[in-house]
């Protein structure tokens, strides 16, 4: 399977600040991957260096033949959810996520695909609802329909569960599973969370400016070197699912 985007080296700056360091990694073709760490340890950086919003200051981000910018749906931490007063619909936000692409021939087609994308994430009723009188639930469902509306081959989703309860979280992810098995579309998750994101992605990258562990989820608990970063406790106490035990690795 080939890689859609391959990081070699990436080391990015703020200044004289070091905040990524050396970061090697890939995305594969029909990946999940989770980019995990403690707040402030450059997750939300390396993916807008990734995606361009951020200059790489060492290093380079290589791209598939078949993959450019526009081929990524992006679903940034930035929210309007709480602001009562914003005056777009759910429709005009879905639509957003057309700008500067030609996918559909005229108006009734597009119209259309928005309403076939607000079917799938169960907001075709909220269409003519103002977005600031969402729920958190729903408000997350129009931005992943905004995301997907222009057909893309990667989704990058930052902290997309953190203002979410339980319940919610989990449809959250339960529609993301859906998204990566039935729309073939590479997931790439950023989170604080590992022992939740562990349960659903297929590959995880723990960061924290430096690259501490870059594997498959199965051999995550077996790493020395996240060990050494959080602790043999904290480890044991994240592998005590079945599916995750395993041996140390040397």
């Amino acid at each position: 399977m080939s890689h859609l985007i391959k990081a070699t080296n990436v080391h990015i700056y703020y200044g004289r600040l070091n905040v990524v360091r050396n970061v090697n990694f890939q995305i594969e073709e029909e990946d999940f991957l989770a980019i995990v760490g403690p707040n402030g340890s450059g997750k939300t950086t390396l993916m807008k260096a990734l995606l361009g919003l951020v200059e790489v200051s060492e290093g380079k981000f290589e791209f598939d033949s078949n993959l450019s910018i526009k081929d990524i749906g992006y679903l940034p931490q930035t929210t309007f959810a709480q602001d009562k007063h914003f005056p777009a619909t759910v429709k005009e936000i879905i639509a957003t996520g057309l700008l500067n692409k030609s996918l559909y021939k005229n108006k009734k087609e597009e119209e259309k695909a928005i309403r076939q994308i607000s079917g799938l994430f169960d907001i075709k009723h909220l269409l003519n609802k103002r977005v600031g009188y969402l729920s958190g639930g729903q408000h997350q469902r129009v931005l992943m329909a905004r995301a997907l509306i222009g057909k893309p081959k990667m989704l990058i989703l930052d902290e997309p569960t953190s203002a979410l309860d339980p319940k919610i979280r989990e449809e959250f992810y339960t529609l993301i599973q859906h998204l990566y098995a039935h729309e073939h579309v590479s997931i790439v998750l950023i989170s604080h969370d590992l022992q939740s994101v562990s349960e659903h992605a297929k590959n995880i990258l723990y960061l924290d400016q430096e690259v501490v562990y870059f594997g498959s989820t199965e051999n995550l608990c077996t790493s020395k070197a996240l060990i050494n970063q959080l602790g043999a406790q904290a480890v044991t106490a994240l592998c005590q699912k079945p599916n995750h035990e395993h041996h140390i690795n040397s």
